[in-house]
């Protein structure tokens, strides 16, 4: 993997997300090894390793994970059988050709919001993280993606929910309920919290106290 995609540059040119994201995550790993902490419950960052060779390691490796059961079985079969370097080498080298995620246009679209967000729980693992400073392509990246799958990631929230970017006040609403709370944060901090990751993400909920509360206490 090239070396210039282990950071982010400044304008895009022809670097994604996901491209800098498994970089950074495959870095990380090898750092801490396969025992540390994630925001995974109940997976260490062996688990979230195969987790994600799993995920994209075969034409049907999404449709396996679609099932919470069976997705649990398949990641520990996987950390039982495999070790966890070859496992974070696979991730680095990307994703098969046979799998879902193996074009250009796929690894992009369906990789970017993935590999960030489990690179943050691997980073937010532990107390005394840093909120990363990311370009804005990619924070606009991010967004893009949220605002897509925020109506599907929120469908069940007992109230409506807006999303607004406090870097340029864009608000998108992506669950219309009678009553309403709006999270305001940046696009990478949204991500995390409507991705389950609400008390690490650095968001700020603006709504009736009730309202709020029952959003932080959603599934």
């Amino acid at each position: 993997m090239s070396a210039h995609l282990h950071r982010y540059p400044e304008t895009p040119d022809d670097t994604f997300v996901a491209q800098v994201e498994r970089a950074q995550l495959c870095d990380l790993l090898d750092q801490v090894g396969p025992h540390a902490p994630t925001r995974c419950s109940g997976w260490d960052t062996h688990h979230l390793a195969a987790h994600l060779v799993v995920r994209e390691g075969s034409p049907l490796g999404v449709v396996r994970l679609l099932r919470q059961s069976a997705a649990d079985a398949e990641v520990e079969r996987t950390v039982a059988e495999r070790d966890f370097d070859s496992l974070v080498e696979d991730l680095r080298t990307g994703p098969p050709r046979a799998s879902v995620f193996g074009t250009a246009l796929t690894n992009r679209r369906g990789n970017g919001l993935e590999f960030y967000i489990h690179h943050e729980d691997v980073r937010r693992g532990r107390p005394g993280f840093d909120q990363r400073e990311l370009p804005a392509w990619a924070q606009d990246e991010l967004w893009s993606g949220v605002v897509f799958l925020g109506w599907h990631l929120l469908r069940k929230s007992p109230v409506g929910v807006g999303l607004r970017r406090s870097d340029n006040g864009e608000l998108r609403v992506v669950a219309k309920k009678p009553r309403a709370v709006v999270v305001a944060g940046l696009p990478s901090e949204i991500a995390l919290f409507v991705y389950g990751r609400a008390d690490v993400a650095k968001v700020a909920l603006e709504g009736a106290p009730d309202d709020v509360a029952a959003l932080r206490a959603a599934s």
